[in-house]
């Protein structure tokens, strides 16, 4: 399955992007569900052109959940801090070889030459 969603602890999540053996690996923060769907709405638009991508391009990625609205507004969301810092929904976090750590936000994720150039470059 390309995109899986992960229930490891945040200090996981982040320690295994760091000593991925192969890279890039690929991290994807998404709003949490309420009521069966996820209350961020560019988050919507995104799933299927992320689905796709990581479906098609034979390349895997780990999906997270940043939270509720409330949650997510919070200045100390831990998804907002060191190493992640996300500052939209939905980002797609790209660790490279040499560590370096880019990020794809917001719309720019269902933008389909961005997020082509993206999990391709």
């Amino acid at each position: 399955m390309p995109l899986k969603f992960s229930t490891e602890s945040l200090e996981d999540v982040a320690k295994n992007l760091s000593l991925a053996s192969v890279k890039p690996v690929y991290l994807v923060v998404y709003a949490s569900a309420v009521e069966g769907r996820m209350w961020c709405s560019d988050c919507r638009d995104a799933e299927p052109f992320v689905n796709a991508k990581f479906g098609d391009s034979g390349k895997t990625a780990t999906a997270v959940y940043a939270g509720s609205k409330p949650e997510w507004k919070s200045p100390n969301n831990v998804w907002k801090q060191e190493p992640f810092l996300v500052t939209a929904l939905p980002t797609i976090i790209k660790v490279k070889a040499d560590g370096k750590w880019e990020r794809l936000v917001e719309d720019d994720v269902y933008d389909q030459a961005k997020l082509d150039a993206f999990v391709s470059g």
